[in-house]
């Protein structure tokens, strides 16, 4: 068929089947409120559908996901770099080098991408970088000369939030130019957590003050809305239900057990809690369907679970068995498609299997001795990290695709139009 229009263009339309709208993983948790759950789907068995070459992808840090890519911090015991990979085979894009010095040991945390580009800290610089490229676009120099540890960058209302660990303190910088420190939050404890953003406010916790604290930030000032206590230290960071109105963080006890807490975001008063019910964590919960999620315990120290609560009065619903060893303090589990994604704990901060369990029930769905470090669902992929690999569940059957919708003489087409399906057409 021929259609004439103004532009000269060629369009090759192959699909049988209109393809659904890609879901990325675009941030730490999956977006800037750390809620750690999807709408994508995901797989329904252990089918691997690639592995990586070995990029020393850290332990217990979780990949984040955008434009076909994986992008990965990475760090060999000298050198770090922000690895990206092709989303659908795991082939090496681009590795762009970053600073560290310092290095805190053991540091897991992630990148974040917003607006087609990677933001990331590596000691005492943050950077953004050109997901299509690896190109450095700008620097910023951490105030205090610390470097972060675990806690990585939010982006969210053109700024870029981060920590710098043991000097105490959250940066806001502008997202556009990264020249420009609009605030400074100082906690006065190790400010340790991945910040999350909801209507205009940043949520922020520390640890070691003593105990811990979760606070509400002002986005446009830096100036504190509330804060709330713990006895016990929070070196996770909180999950937000904007829906219900409620935020959800762990406390972290490697002596014994733990607290998960509900508050409402307005105000940080406590709706409901359980004190020293489950074992520590660093795990940022996960919140979906009137239900949170937590990944808890250290081998050698504390019995390893992963939890489900009823998400509005705190009931328990279900906990995994303690000698399935299925979670760990490191791992914040992801939930998509009725599913609890989490991983198998080999020592501190490496992995040896990740889980798919039920979401309503907590019974495993499927396993793999591989991957495990908190995982991140994508366009119905599974990506996880372990032994400096990332591995990707799932087949390319189940991969989403864009609608790219399109203009031809006055009427709009896409690539899921039946009328465009298997043929091919000429605009002149």
């Amino acid at each position: 068929m021929m259609i004439s229009g103004v532009l000269l263009a060629v369009v090759i339309c192959m699909a049988s089947v209109a393809p659904a709208i890609a879901i990325d993983w675009q941030q730490f948790h999956y977006d800037e409120t750390n809620v750690g759950t999807t709408a994508s789907d995901a797989p329904d068995d252990n089918n691997l559908l690639w592995t990586s070459d070995i990029i020393d992808a850290v332990d217990s840090s979780s990949p984040v996901i955008a434009e076909g890519k994986v992008f990965v911090y990475c760090y060999d015991g000298t050198e770090a770099s922000l690895t990206a990979l092709n989303e659908f085979t795991g082939e090496l894009e681009w590795s762009t080098p970053l600073d560290t010095d310092p290095h805190v040991w053991g540091d897991w945390q992630s990148p974040c991408y917003d607006d087609g580009s990677v933001f990331i800290t590596s000691g005492a610089t943050v950077y953004r970088i050109n997901a299509g490229n690896g190109a450095i676009e700008w620097t910023y120099s951490v105030p205090s000369g610390s470097a972060a540890c675990n806690g990585g960058v939010t982006v969210a209302d053109g700024k870029v939030v981060f920590s710098d660990w043991d000097g105490g303190n959250y940066y806001c910088i502008d997202e556009a130019t990264g020249t420009n420190l609009l605030w400074t939050f100082h906690t006065g404890g190790y400010a340790q957590g991945t910040p999350a953003y909801a209507d205009g406010n940043f949520y922020l916790t520390n640890w070691g003050s003593p105990g811990g604290h979760v606070y509400s930030v002002d986005a446009a000032t830096g100036l504190e809305n509330w804060n709330t206590s713990t006895p016990e230290d929070i070196c996770g960071s909180v999950a937000l239900s904007p829906e219900l109105g409620l935020l959800y963080v762990a406390t972290y006890d490697f002596y014994g057990p733990a607290d998960l807490y509900a508050m409402y975001m307005t105000n940080g008063t406590i709706k409901w809690s359980w004190d020293e019910v489950i074992s520590g964590t660093d795990s940022t919960p996960a919140v979906a369907d009137g239900y949170v999620y937590v990944c808890a315990g250290c081998e050698g120290y504390s019995t390893i679970y992963t939890y489900c609560f009823d998400a509005l009065n705190g009931d328990p619903i279900w906990m995994t068995n303690s000698g399935d060893n299925i979670g760990g303090w490191t791992c914040s589990p992801a939930v998509a498609d009725g599913k609890v994604f989490a991983g198998k704990p080999s020592g501190y901060f490496g992995y040896a299997g990740t889980y798919a369990l039920n979401a309503t029930n907590g019974n495993v769905e499927w396993d793999s001795t591989v991957g495990g470090a908190s995982p991140a669902v994508a366009d119905g992929i599974v990506f996880t990290i372990a032994d400096g690999r990332v591995y990707a569940f799932g087949t390319a059957e189940e991969v989403e695709t864009p609608v790219t919708p399109f203009v031809i003489s006055g009427e709009t087409f896409d690539n899921a139009s039946a009328a465009l399906n298997n043929c091919t057409i000429t605009i002149e």
